[in-house]
Order: C-alpha cells, then structure tokens, then sequence
C-alpha cells in the first residue's frame, strides 16, 4: 500500500511533538519553583586552632554534627531557608596563666575535653541550572552557641518528687557559654532525582565572632544533605 505525503508528514509532526515534549518531562524533578523543602544532612568538619586573648589556644578536632533545615524555593534558582546545626567536638587548649598576677602570661597548662555546639543558619542560595542537576553557591549567616562543659562554680544537689521515679535528689554544675554572630558560605552541587527528593554535597566555611577569641575563629568542612519538596 501506498503511504501519501499527508500521512508522513503526521508522521513528522509527531516525532516533533514528542521531541518537544521529552526535554519538558525529564526536567520534571528540576521544576522547583513554588515548593518547600525540609532537609537532613551531616556534616564533616575539619580541625581548626583558635587563638584567644591572653595567649590561650585551642585545638578543635575534626568531628561531625547534623543539621535539620527548612527552605523554600522562591524560583527554580532562588532559595531561601535556614538550618539548626548541633553536635559535640573534643578540643585540646594550652592556657596560658599568670602565677604572680601581673597581667602577663608566665606560663602554660594544658587541658582536653570536648565542647557542645549548636548554630542557627539562616541561607539565600542560587542554583545556577534549572535542571535536576545543578552547582549551587550559598551564602550564610545566623548565631552560635558553644557549652564549654567547664563548670562556673562548685557542684549542687537538687531534690524533687517525680511522677514516674517518686523522690529523686542528684548533682548538677553549671557551665561557661558562650555564643556570637556567625556567618559563612557554602559551593557544591544537587540532583533532583524525583519531584520530591533531592541529594546535594557542598563544602562550607564559617565564621563565629567570640568576644575573648584574637581574630575571627573559624571553621570548614564538608556535607552531605537529603531533601524532601513538598
């Protein structure tokens, strides 16, 4: 049988169609404007030393701390969101001290122990692609607290009647805190492999402002974080 010009071109007009129409589909899980994102990661941070006033400096060991965040995708580029990042890190510190009270170090001690932190980062982040695949820059900031775990004063003991245990007494000792301004960025790249989950690896620096720290201490590493739109 025969085949008519007419029906090849149905033929070509189809095909042409259907090529139109895969790039739109495959860029399905890339379409992220207008959705919400929650995210967990980890992240892998990087030792550092930072110096205080007086001569006191600290060894901060490589460790690793989560984070549980929140974003929204203001367009397939723009993002705005923010993080709640805790953890524990081991530190070694040489203090200097002062034995004849004259206001100059004349000496040094050196302690270990490991300190909490926790930071709440606000981001604006800009993906450079409007695909699932994507580099993504991020510039950060927020507030940061650290639990030294070194006691302010003298142990006390506290007593009270709980409901599950009945009359219970037990030690407790307050600690030295401190927090400051943080801030920072981060570079790295996601893939959208659905419509609703996400993976992206970046590498970050911070920046914490502490009122007795010389200079800025500062801190880098690397994460690894999983995402859910909605």
């Amino acid at each position: 049988m025969k085949t008519s010009s007419k029906t090849y071109w149905r033929y070509g007009l189809a095909c042409a169609a259907a090529l139109a129409v895969a790039p739109v589909a495959s860029a399905g899980p890339g379409d992220r404007e207008g959705s919400w994102e929650t995210r967990v990661g980890i992240i892998f941070n990087n030792s550092s030393n930072w110096d205080f006033t007086g001569g006191t400096t600290a060894d901060v060991k490589s460790d690793q701390s989560l984070l549980l965040g929140l974003s929204y995708h203001y367009s397939d580029n723009l993002e705005f969101g923010g993080n709640l990042n805790f953890g524990s890190t081991d530190y070694s510190a040489d203090i200097a001290t002062d034995a004849n009270n004259d206001g100059v170090a004349d000496g040094t001690v050196g302690v270990h122990g490991s300190f909490d932190n926790t930071s709440l980062m606000f981001d604006a982040t800009w993906n450079v692609m409007d695909g699932p695949f994507t580099p993504f820059f991020s510039a950060t900031a927020g507030w940061a607290w650290i639990d030294t775990n070194i006691a302010e004063g003298p142990p006390q003991t506290g007593c009270w009647w709980d409901p599950w245990w009945g009359y219970v007494c037990a030690n407790f000792q307050d600690t030295k805190s401190i927090d400051g301004l943080a801030y920072g960025f981060d570079v790295g790249a996601r893939y959208d492999f659905s419509e609703s989950f996400d993976v992206k690896a970046s590498y970050g620096m911070r920046w914490v402002d502490l009122s007795h720290a010389s200079g800025t201490p500062d801190i880098d590493g690397f994460s690894l974080t999983f995402g859910w739109k909605f």
